[in-house]
């Protein structure tokens, strides 16, 4: 009786001035979602496991519903804006000047790890558009990972979860948790809280659910994240040339400001990886999304997207597996080589209540920065792991004669193999190191024959979650080394 509830509230809605407002409709198929983007409809969120698709519609066309579902409802007025009472604020979401002064703060309290804010280039109002970068000064040069949010304007929760894993990167780096030291000790992390600051400057005021940047030359605004230089117009589906729409793509690849920005930003830092924040839905995403098909890398995006979602069960995969095709988005960019070397990427679409559903109320904020800090942590040890630093081997001025061939499985939980060659009868030695180059655990073997052999290892009690190396020698002064991780 959803429908019926929502035909006796529209009478007052309908007298009200035109505001948008989420809308859930009920019994929804792949096909009907595809038919929704089609016809330039505003779709927030397609839970096809649900069954349900949200989409955004003014007061004034809530009736619309009724002809695309006989079961729907009106979502709650501040999942789709903000209330009145945060109407020149953003409530305990971070607003543009708190954001400012909350990396500022981070840098003051924590000038070893964290640098101040620096402008890396202006929005089409021009409106400074900044970098925050977190490294510690153990080594030298070191790969860059970036987190971005706030690409579309009315998604501050990927903002939050930005905060959140700065606070728990500086709160954890000496003794709270090996992990942390080993992110910035190994990276160099790059933040980009607001990506669209004339977007998200211009849902303060004005009612939270504009979407695209502010450049109203031919429309309201585009999508950011359908302007980006891969595959951009490859269809009027993943992207549209209406500029009226949601996702309308622009005059050109690149032919907005912010992405602009960005794309030289990644240029000049050339990273190994990057997350990029969206809400919401539960999702975890990666290329490609422009056509139906995977990349080469998509077993060892699948074998990270497990292990990512193992606790917030959030759905993985591209995003025609999970939603639908998109078209110059900034995960395909970023992954396509096309100006940057491959950058192993993902998105995140965190949470299950609105875009503004937790401005009057910590609760849900706390809840998706605990659902989201674990696939951070992981995602940064999974990058360094498979790119990001150089793996170790072999005695100094000593050809390796002996290879740890695998580490299996990686990430371990509690049992791993080592798959190990020798050139002849040896006894083989394990040990695990921690990331402060502490022995922490040996396991050995006979290999009387020599050749192939699989090592057995099982994870102490009480071994904490983290990265670890694994130093295999065999008595003749040759060695190999690899790396792996631990989670609990």
């Amino acid at each position: 009786m959803r429908h019926v509830i929502l035909v006796l509230m529209m009478t007052g809605l309908l007298a009200a001035a035109s505001a948008d407002r989420l809308v859930r409709l009920y019994d929804m198929t792949p096909g009907q979602a595809v038919q929704l983007i089609e016809e330039d409809y505003d779709v927030a969120n397609v839970d096809l496991r649900g069954g349900f698709i949200d989409i955004m519609l003014p007061d004034d066309r809530v009736h619309e519903a009724a002809l695309v579902s006989v079961d729907y409802e009106l979502l709650p007025r501040e999942w789709g804006e903000l209330l009145p009472e945060n109407s020149r604020g953003a409530g305990y979401y971070y607003d543009p000047e708190e954001n400012w002064t909350f990396w500022c703060g981070l840098a003051a309290d924590h000038g070893d790890l964290v640098d101040t804010p620096v402008t890396i280039g202006q929005s089409y109002q021009s409106r400074d558009i900044y970098a925050i970068e977190m490294t510690s000064g153990v080594g030298g040069p070191k790969p860059a990972i970036i987190f971005s949010s706030l690409i579309h304007a009315r998604e501050p929760g990927g903002n939050s979860v930005l905060i959140d894993f700065a606070n728990w990167l500086v709160d954890n780096y000496d003794g709270g948790d090996t992990r942390a030291a080993y992110i910035l000790d190994n990276a160099t992390l790059y933040f980009i809280p607001i990506a669209n600051p004339d977007g998200y400057q211009y849902n303060m005021p004005n009612g939270g659910m504009h979407r695209k940047n502010m450049n109203f030359t031919l429309g309201n605004g585009i999508d950011l994240n359908r302007n980006w230089g891969y595959m951009w117009g490859y269809d009027d589906y993943g992207s549209s040339p209406d500029p009226n729409s949601e996702t309308y793509r622009g005059t050109a690849a690149f032919s907005e400001p912010e992405t602009q920005v960005q794309r030289d930003f990644v240029i000049e830092k050339q990273p190994i990886a990057a997350m990029s924040y969206h809400t919401y839905g539960g999702y975890l995403l990666y290329p490609w999304g422009y056509a139906d098909i995977l990349t080469p890398d998509d077993p060892l995006f699948d074998s990270w997207a497990i292990q990512m979602t193992a606790d917030n069960n959030y759905e993985y995969g591209t995003a025609w597996e999970v939603l639908y095709n998109t078209n110059g988005d900034q995960l395909d960019w970023s992954y396509s080589g096309t100006d940057v070397p491959k950058i192993y990427c993902m998105t995140p679409e965190v949470g299950d209540n609105g875009f503004w559903g937790s401005q009057n109320d910590t609760t849900e904020i706390v809840r998706i920065c605990d659902e989201c800090r674990p696939m951070n942590i992981l995602f940064c040890m999974f990058a360094l792991n498979y790119v990001g630093i150089e793996q170790q081997g072999g005695g100094i001025g000593i050809e390796p004669v002996l290879s740890l061939n695998s580490i299996a499985p990686n990430p371990v939980t509690r049992n791993a193999m080592f798959s190990i060659s020798t050139p002849s009868s040896s006894v083989v030695e394990v040990t695990i190191y921690d990331t402060s180059g502490r022995a922490v655990d040996r396991v050995s073997s006979e290999n009387p024959a020599g050749g192939a052999l699989d090592l057995y290892w099982t994870v102490p009690e009480g071994m904490p979650a983290g990265v670890y190396t694994a130093s295999v020698t065999d008595g003749s002064g040759s060695l190999d080394t690899g790396r792996f991780s631990v989670i609990r």
